[in-house]
């Protein structure tokens, strides 16, 4: 599809991932992104609904959003944010550039109230399936704005590197911090993919990890083209996209 126009698109996309320090231990695992909704009032509540139910529908152990989900303060959308209570798999969330600047406390404790947790700058160990996994996420390179210190490299000091690791991060760029740091996946968006051709050709040009697939050193970045729209609510050329990944 060349064109879209507005909030009437689910493309969800099956992805497989095989990262260069597989573990067999975690074949199978199931995540959906989501990435750089730009969500105003103007969303329509029954979309997100939808949206949920279909995510639910692919049975993913864990979904993430990987930041700029506010277009707008997120005292504007405590009905929007219901919707995400319905998600069944453990939800968590970082931070991007739009939502700094919209206010990120307010985001949190609302997003907290729907079961969508902050991973800004932790670490936390989940087991699924009888498996332990590790998840890491930084909040956005404008955290210093609202006076948030990122702290990257102790962060990643206290990465366990015996446990599969995935890192959300909204800006791709971030990718310079994992270094020799076990970071098997790096989930991200931001780019829109350029939303717009030829502007695409232009963003492309700043975003040296643009939109797709990646392999930096050992980890696998993928770059989300996200679900969302930033401007005009139209993407030429450059699809929206939710994908579901599958460790293979």
């Amino acid at each position: 599809m060349s064109l879209q126009i507005g909030w009437k698109y689910f493309p969800l996309e099956e992805i497989s991932l095989k990262p260069s320090a597989f573990s067999s231990s975690v074949k199978g695992l199931r995540i959906v992104q989501l990435s750089d909704l730009h969500l105003s009032k103007k969303v329509d509540i029954a979309y997100l609904e939808v949206l949920v139910k279909k995510i639910n529908d692919k049975k993913p152990d864990i979904v993430v959003f990987t930041g700029d989900i506010l277009q707008t303060s997120a005292m504007n959308l405590k009905k929007h944010f219901e919707c995400f209570k319905a998600i069944k798999a453990p939800t968590y969330y970082v931070t991007g550039n739009h939502d700094i600047f919209y206010g990120p406390d307010n985001l949190k404790e609302l997003l907290s109230l729907n079961n969508v947790i902050c991973l800004d700058n932790r670490i936390i160990k989940l087991e699924i399936k009888g498996v332990v996994l590790q998840l890491v996420g930084v909040s956005d390179r404008f955290s210093f704005v609202r006076g948030i210190k990122r702290g990257i490299e102790k962060l990643f000091s206290n990465l366990d590197s015996e446990l599969f690791t995935i890192l959300l991060a909204h800006q791709p760029k971030d990718i310079q911090y994992v270094k020799n740091h076990r970071i098997d996946i790096q989930l991200s968006g931001h780019t829109h993919g350029g939303q717009v051709y030829p502007l695409s050709i232009i963003v492309k040009y700043f975003q040296p990890y643009f939109c797709g697939l990646y392999r930096h050193n050992k980890t696998l970045l993928y770059v989300t083209s996200g679900l969302g729209y930033w401007g005009v609510k139209l993407r030429y050329k450059v699809p929206s996209e939710i994908p579901v990944f599958t460790i293979n």
